[in-house]
């Protein structure tokens, strides 16, 4: 029976003072890991907002470009708005023109008509 207690005891001692200093050489390794796995997941992280902000700074440099053609084409309508105004006003005094010809005419046919 000694033969199988001592033994036993031995190899469970040794293994619990094995455990025992140990412990702390564990811990440091899984502090390690730890930090290890945050700095992997910081670093992913920071890319996913590297990426998002190159996008949005895109997407600002598009929302500016179509800014700029917007205004331009605004300018562009108000330009043609106001040649618009102007042939409507050229064309409205030329139909009151010729209205005012067109009476002339008949007057003169009226006239010529009475003499003959």
């Amino acid at each position: 029976m000694e033969q199988f207690i001592y033994p036993t005891l031995t190899a469970f001692f040794a293994a619990l003072i094995t455990w025992f200093f140990s412990r702390p050489k564990t811990k440091v390794e899984v502090k390690s890991i730890d930090i290890d796995n945050e700095v992997k997941s910081a670093s992913f992280y920071q890319n996913l907002l590297d990426d998002s902000k190159k996008r949005l700074d895109e997407c600002l440099e598009v929302i500016e470009t179509q800014n700029k053609r917007i205004a331009e084409r605004d300018k562009i309508i108000l330009e043609q708005d106001s040649e618009k105004r102007e042939l409507q006003k050229r064309l409205s005094d030329l139909i009151d023109e010729i209205e005012l010809l067109t009476s002339e005419l008949r007057k003169y046919k009226q006239l010529n008509g009475k003499q003959s």
